[in-house]
This record gives structure tokens, sequence and C-alpha cells, in this order.
């Protein structure tokens, strides 16, 4: 933290709240409104986020006109802050970059408008907003989530290889054994029916990337949430590691592998899931409802 507050008394033109207590989120909401606030830069996890998103969502302090947003990586979103341009999981160095950026006038000059995911069903919560929901048999692989980010260096994206092939091999081998139903998730797009099966990932996000840095391919439509689906056999998970290695998954029919984009989903399962890098757990019944809100604008670096 003190690296940070050194960043950010070397800038100009920051308001810098510290939270400590849910209600002072509300309050740093409506200083930026009543400040006209170029952007809002959070730094502090999925937690945070999250409530920034509720408050920004069913408070509505900005009348409608939010801000774009920028996520710096904190541990447990740093999936999310890579999504949005992140080089280095170090928050001080990217807030750096970000007030340089700033400086040089292009700050606003990447902007992504998107969903939030509207996740019903959360034990102990309730409702939770997002970015990017994952379950299955892939959540075992907790460093996929919250793990480094990969730089654009030659060295990095080398790391980032050889971790795919690793994490490939250990999904495969694991793959080979589980053959029962134990585990099963039942998944319904968009009321049209559901499907039961044994999934390495199901996952729903509005972001690109979606596992280790690979891309799915670009939205047909804005407003829509993103799903893709990987079945827990060795054929679709061969398939899968090509997609990840080449770092673009494909937009055509692939073995075991469904990609679409969808309004809203049911998810029943009852293991824990990721949202934004942190896990939680789902209600007795298991049932999860994800739906999709209005769009934010969020800045990428």
């Amino acid at each position: 933290m003190d690296r940070l507050r050194q960043v950010i008394s070397a800038g100009s033109g920051i308001i810098h709240y510290e939270v400590e207590k849910h209600r002072h989120i509300g309050e740093a909401l409506e200083t930026f409104h009543k400040t006209n606030a170029e952007a809002i830069v959070i730094i502090g996890g999925q937690a945070l986020a999250a409530a920034t998103f509720e408050f920004l969502l069913e408070k509505d302090p900005f009348a409608g006109k939010v801000p774009p947003l920028a996520i710096l990586p904190a541990g447990d979103n740093n999936i999310i802050a890579e999504n949005l341009g992140a080089q280095s999981a170090s928050p001080h160095r990217e807030l750096a970059r970000l007030l340089k950026v700033r400086k040089s006038g292009q700050l606003l000059t990447n902007i992504l408008s998107v969903p939030l995911l509207k996740v019903e069903g959360v034990y102990g919560v309730g409702t939770v907003y997002g970015l990017y929901l994952c379950c299955g048999e892939v959540t075992r692989e907790k460093n996929i989530f919250s793990g480094a980010i990969a730089g654009s260096g030659l060295l990095s994206r080398a790391k980032r290889r050889l971790s795919t092939m690793g994490f490939i091999r250990r999904a495969s081998m694991k793959a080979r054994k589980d053959k029962g139903m134990d585990s099963a998730v039942r998944v319904n797009l968009n009321q049209r029916g559901a499907v039961v099966g044994r999934y390495f990932m199901v996952c729903i996000t509005t972001l690109r990337a979606v596992l280790l840095g690979a891309q799915l391919p670009a939205p047909q439509k804005a407003d829509k949430l993103q799903f893709m689906s990987v079945e827990n056999t060795s054929e679709a998970l061969l398939s899968m590691g090509k997609q990840l290695l080449k770092g673009q998954f494909d937009d055509r029919i692939m073995p075991g592998q469904v990609i679409k984009q969808i309004a809203h989903a049911r998810i029943v399962q009852h293991k824990p899931f990721v949202l934004d890098g942190s896990y939680f757990e789902v209600e007795k019944n298991g049932e999860l409802l994800i739906s999709s809100t209005d769009r934010l604008s969020f800045i990428s670096l």
C-alpha cells in the first residue's frame, strides 16, 4: 500500500479513497460524481470491485452516466486485470502506467463497453455482480484464476506456454480417471432445454480472454454474454489444449466444445465456482441464475 500511496502522491488531479466499510464505497462514488471524475480506478480485488458494481447498478449515483472503470491487479482478480490490459501483477506499477497514459491524453482511447454478469444463488450473499464466471473441474487449478499475469516479453510468453502445456497434461490425466457423474453440471441456456454432463469447464463472461490468455471469438452482439463449455474427455481436452497454445478459440464446431452468445443461463452444480477470480459456494439447491446487466465502460490499457 505504501508504494501505491507514493505513486498517487506523485500524480495530480487524483481523489484517493481508502475503503474500510461497505458504506464508504457509496460515499466515494458520490464524491466522484460531484467532482465530475474522468475515470474510476479500483484497486482492491474481487470483493471491492463487486461491491462497487452493486452500488453503480442498484444505487445509480451517477444518474446513468458512469465514468469508465479501470481494474488493477490485486491477486484474486488477476484474470480480470489481465483481460483489461494489465502487464504485471503489481498494482503500483499498473497504476503508474495508467497515470502515464492519462498524462499523454490517451486514457480514454481504448474503452470496452460490456454488460456485467448478475449471478443469483450465491451462498451467504445472494446476488453478486462480475465479469467472469467459471465452474467445472478446471476450478481445481486455482493458479489459473489468480496466478501471475503474462507480460508481453518473450520470457513471459515462454512461461505461459510451459504452464499451459503442464495444465493440459494434468487435465487429460484426470479426465481418463474420472468416469463418474457425481460432479455433473446441469446447464440450461436461454430457457431452451437443459443438458447434463461431465464438464471440464463451463464459463460465462463478457470479456475476451477466457483461460490462460486464450481469447474467444469476437462477439457478434455487444449486449450478450459469452458462453463456453468443454466436456471432461480426453478428446475435448486435447482439442482445447491446441487452441490454448494458439491463444485463440476457434469459431467452429469442435469435439466436446460449445461457444455461443446467450442472454441468460441456469446452472445447477454443487461444487465451488469462480467469479472474477474468487471462489464462492452455491445455495443448497445448487442453482445459479446468470443474466446480463446494463453495460458499463472499462479502460483497456
